[in-house]
């Protein structure tokens, strides 16, 4: 049995459906799209002014019920694919930070592209994350640019799904035409497509023109959509957590009605970012208990309509890699993945999401293959096996040397790579094996072992003239 954890009972998870349907019906939100707009008018909803949209719940219900309830992302050389959906677990990266913190000089600086392509390298041989979004932003290119830059990076440094994020209609473009020239044509990208795009929505009940564009175009061309919501209790919804989930379920839902007016066969993945403001100095928080409840709670609302879920998870309010970031990472990763979230974002990231690191990449990873180990669970054989194996070995006996310790050990037993289990030393040696000595000498280990993905030979060229005409 695998273990689950659950926040909202069932009358829980349908009170806050119904107060989000009647927030869109009564309340409802601001669209400042007029493609978008009239695509909602043309299914039925009434728009008040230029803007303001109401669903009714014939439009709302018709969405749901074209839910797909496992969305496949592609890789690329020979990469399997993710299967979103269901009980399966993923971990990924996410961005886009421009601070790097470089735990050997001990300083932080502003992020540039060689810590782009640096990073995607280490993403790329490193084992989660499963996905990657770019984590760290490229602040010595134009800010227009900065997201092309990004994904260019993603084209040629790693064969993992990526999940891109565009400024604009405009760049969302160019970034399908990059791919598209990557896969070998439009045909080829469609049938495989090897990346997706990240829409974040702006709380409370506002849609920008460029979400609402990105999703029209992304669902035209049958890209996956991971659309996510990212309301901050007390600041931007209710201090209250159920109505902060109503409100992150309400935006959520009238972005899956358009992706699926648009096309109802769209790919769309449920995902949220709801975190809560500290009161204490005003800053965003992502490391307290609330972040993981919240996580749980949007979860089961995603299941609820049974959609593919995701949102933010193995993160810090922490500015070092000390044991606030632990304790944070574990928390905030371990919680939602106990409760069926299918990707979890955040791999990479310290100090409320403001800055990226590589030693904290390393860690985070090993805080995420800790927790897929927890989340598979104990397998129970209930054959005579076991019976067999301990009247065999019998009192006194030991299982060390048995065949079934050496067929079953990989399984059962977690492996750590820089987390520390040796016998106390002397002298003060042990400071010599702490964690982050040990994040060092991995990174520099998996590094040296990068091998170049296999692009075309004008890659870098080709995409340089689509980011830059």
């Amino acid at each position: 049995m695998k273990p689950d954890i659950k926040i909202l009972s069932n009358e829980e998870i349908r009170y806050i459906d119904r107060l989000s349907r009647d927030v869109l019906e009564k309340v409802g939100f601001i669209c400042e799209d007029e493609e978008a707009i009239s695509i909602f008018a043309d299914a039925g909803a009434r728009i008040d002014g230029k803007t303001r949209v109401f669903l009714t719940e014939k439009i709302i219900n018709e969405a749901i019920e074209a839910s797909i309830p496992v969305v496949e992302l592609h890789g690329r050389c020979g990469r399997r694919s993710l299967h979103v959906g269901g009980d399966n677990l993923y971990f990924g990266t996410t961005g886009f930070a421009t601070n790097y913190l470089d735990f050997e000089s001990g300083e932080y600086r502003q992020s540039t592209s060689k810590d782009v392509i640096d990073v995607m390298k280490l993403c790329d041989i490193l084992d989660p994350p499963d996905y990657i979004l770019p984590s760290v932003g490229a602040t010595d290119v134009e800010p227009e640019y900065a997201d092309l830059y990004e994904f260019k990076a993603g084209m040629l440094y790693t064969s993992k799904h990526i999940e891109a994020q565009a400024k604009d209609l405009v760049n969302a473009r160019k970034i399908i035409k990059m791919a598209e020239y990557i896969a070998g044509g439009e045909e080829n990208l469609k049938k495989t497509p090897f990346f997706s795009f990240l829409v974040t929505l702006t709380s409370p009940l506002h849609h920008r023109s460029d979400s609402m564009q990105l999703i029209i175009e992304s669902a035209r061309y049958g890209i996956p959509l991971f659309v996510e919501s990212g309301p901050m209790a007390g600041a931007t919804s209710p201090v209250t957590l159920a109505e902060t989930v109503a409100i992150a379920n309400a935006e959520l839902l009238s972005s899956i009605v358009l992706a699926k007016l648009v096309k109802s066969s769209a790919p769309v993945i449920y995902a949220s970012w709801a975190r809560v403001i500290n009161m204490k100095n005003g800053n965003v928080s992502v490391g307290g208990p609330e972040f993981s409840m919240l996580r749980i709670a949007t979860t089961q609302m995603g299941k609820h309509y049974n959609l593919p879920t995701g949102g933010g998870s193995n993160l810090s309010d922490s500015l070092a890699l000390d044991h606030q970031l632990g304790a944070e990472q574990c928390a905030t990763s371990l919680l939602p993945a106990l409760s069926g979230i299918n990707m979890a974002q955040g791999m990479g990231l310290l100090a409320g999401m403001n800055a990226v690191s590589a030693e904290t990449l390393i860690l985070a990873s090993e805080v995420a293959n800790y927790v897929k180990r927890i989340k598979d669970g104990i397998t129970v054989d209930m054959s005579s096996e076991g019976f067999d194996l301990i009247n065999r070995v019998g009192p006194r006996g030991d299982f060390i040397s048995t065949d079934h310790t050496l067929t079953h050990f990989r399984k059962e037993l977690w492996t750590r790579t820089i987390f520390d289990c040796s016998a106390v030393k002397g002298e003060k040696k042990h400071l010599d094996t702490n964690v982050i000595n040990n994040a060092i000498a991995k990174k520099n280990k998996l590094m040296a072992k990068y091998k170049p993905i296999d692009v075309p030979v004008d890659a870098e060229s080709a995409m340089e003239k689509i980011i830059r005409n």
